[in-house]
Order: C-alpha cells, then structure tokens, then sequence
C-alpha cells in the first residue's frame, strides 16, 4: 500500500479540512470533486468556486460529470430521499463505488472523505457510515480524518500509511472545532455547511419530480435547464421554461435545438423553451405569457417562432394574469 489517496472533495469547510489533515502528513492526494447537472454543460470547471477553494490547500482535482445513470439513482434511490428530492445515502454510495473503482487507476490505496459522525441525520450516523462503507466496497479502505478517533481504526491507520495520533475526534453538528482549524490552516474561504445540493431545494425538486412524471425521453440538458427560468406545465406531454431576465435568454438561446418549439420575442421580452406537444390553446397561452412578462414597443410588435419551424406570429389580444398563470406553475 502506497501513500496515495481520493479524496472525495465538495467545497465545503469539512472535505477541505481533511484534506489539509492528510496533506500535512505527507499524503499524495487527489480530489475527486462530483459536478452535479445543474451546472452549465458548458461551464470551465476550473472556474467553479470549489475549484477555487481547493487552492487554499494545494489540493489537485479531477472532475467527474453526473449524467443519466446518476439520474437513474436519483428517480430510484434504494434509500429514499430525505425532506426533498436528496438521496443523501445512495448518492454517497454512489461517489464512494466510483472512487473504489478509481484506485487501481488513481495508484491509490484508500478512499478518505470530510464526513464528521452525527453532523448530517441521514448519511453521518454512526451505523449508517457503516452500511455505506459495506455498500461501497470500501470496508476498511475509507479514511475519515475528522472523526477517526471515534471510529475504529482502518487498514489504512494500521499500515502505517498514516498516524492515526495527527488525525482527530470531532463529532456532533457543532462546527466551532472546524472553524478554529480553519483559522489556524489558513483556510479563510470554504462553502456554507448548509447550502450546496440543489436536489435538497424545495422548487428544484417539484421540477425534478415533474421531470421524471411526465418526461421519460429527458436529456441532461433537460436536467439542467431545472434551474433557469419560470416552468409551467402546460398538459402531461408538455412544458415550457419562460426566462425571467436576460441571462436567461441569452441561456435559453444557446439550447433552443434542444427545445421542441422555441420562441422568442422581438421587444424586451423573454425566450420560451417549451418540450412537449402543444395545442393551440398552449401556444396562446405562451404567447400571452411572452407579452405579459415583457414590454411592448411602439409600433408593430411580433413573436418569432423559431421552433420547429421558424415563422412571425401576432400578438395575440387574450390577456394572463399572474393568477392564472399561477395554476400552471412548476
């Protein structure tokens, strides 16, 4: 066994804390860091914020991209979820079975993470990071430098390839010990403990639960697109994303080849994505929408259809309000 580690790394006080802890003692370690779907396809992951972070500690990342068979988990989670659409426990599981499999690879000999007994009441209890450790295939191969001092020592601490005397005892949902470590490591940047997972967000996931409802052909794009804009369910086989600003726009521009019908306006107006079937009623009603949520010029006014076919629409005279707007939202 070699002094080589994964790291399963979030961003958050915890996962750089303990990387910190094993660094000091000399350890290779390598981060892996899970990017969730809502996370721009596009995006420089290099530029993310935990990326950033990871800095402070010299810490190198891989990223990894979570793509259907993720999302496969997450309709199905063998666990259950917790208060929202999170399923803490499996998608621990999930990230420990990958590093497993990345140990030969890695040149690795164990798996650490941040994870702290008693913080979290789904995945941290004591007999649950247990099971998880068994599920994963890891038994004995996972390091958790915070609280390894309640736990019984591992393969790792018995071989030597770290001191179990430099790793420490922290239990319990109090963070004052993590925020004197990270004064006295020079940690001066980390992720809040209670934000971050937005399947644990009560609006995403009504939208990732109507999302495994009523779309089974959803892309990851689809999955993406969860977080931006207004979504109205409009019938079963159809909704529509209608942006709240320009950012938005300019987001649901670059996917409209992924959109059924697309539309955009031409004054200050937003773009509507819409996946689905739609019926003339729907079609009205997003029109209607577009000139609700936008500002007419003087002059003539039109809505261009850009999906499936492109051709100028009118503005139509049927008014929406916010109200009844209201039933159809996501």
């Amino acid at each position: 066994m070699n002094k080589r580690g994964i790291l399963l790394y979030s961003g958050g006080l915890d996962s750089l804390l303990a990387g910190k802890v094993l660094l000091e003692q000399g350890i290779e370690l390598i981060g892996y860091h899970f990017v969730l779907p809502f996370i721009a396809p596009d995006a420089e992951l290099e530029s993310l914020v935990p990326s950033k972070l990871a800095q402070q500690i010299g810490l190198q990342l891989k990223y990894i991209r979570l793509g259907k068979e993720y999302m496969a988990l997450v309709e199905n989670p063998p666990h259950g979820y917790g208060k929202q659409m999170n399923p803490c426990i499996d998608c621990k599981i999930y990230f420990l079975r990958y590093a497993a499999q990345s140990l030969q690879k890695e040149n690795a000999s164990f798996v650490a993470t941040g994870e702290v007994i008693g913080q979290r009441p789904m995945s941290q209890m004591k007999h649950m990071m247990r099971h998880i450790e068994k599920e994963s295939g890891l038994e004995g191969r996972i390091l958790r430098p915070l609280c390894a001092k309640k736990l019984p020592p591992t393969e790792i601490e018995k071989s030597g390839i770290v001191d179990r005397e430099k790793l420490l005892d922290i239990s319990g949902r109090g963070r004052f010990r993590q925020m004197e470590l990270a004064k006295k490591y020079g940690i001066l940047e980390f992720q809040s403990p209670a934000g971050g997972c937005l399947f644990t967000d009560v609006h995403i996931s009504k939208r990732v639960k109507d999302l495994f409802d009523f779309c089974p052909d959803y892309s990851m794009i689809d999955v993406y697109l969860l977080t931006i804009g207004r979504h109205f369910r409009l019938n079963p086989s159809a909704k529509c994303i209608i942006a709240r600003n320009e950012r938005e726009n300019r987001e649901l521009l670059k996917y409209q080849d992924c959109a059924d019908y697309f539309f955009k306006p031409d004054f200050n107006g937003p773009c509507v994505f819409v996946r689905g079937r739609l019926s003339f009623e729907d079609q009205t009603l997003i029109l209607a929408s577009i000139v609700r949520y936008g500002t007419l010029r003087e002059g003539n006014n039109v809505i261009v259809q850009l999906r499936p076919i492109t051709k100028i629409l009118s503005i139509p005279n049927t008014k929406i309000t916010d109200e009844e707007l209201k039933k159809f939202l996501v």
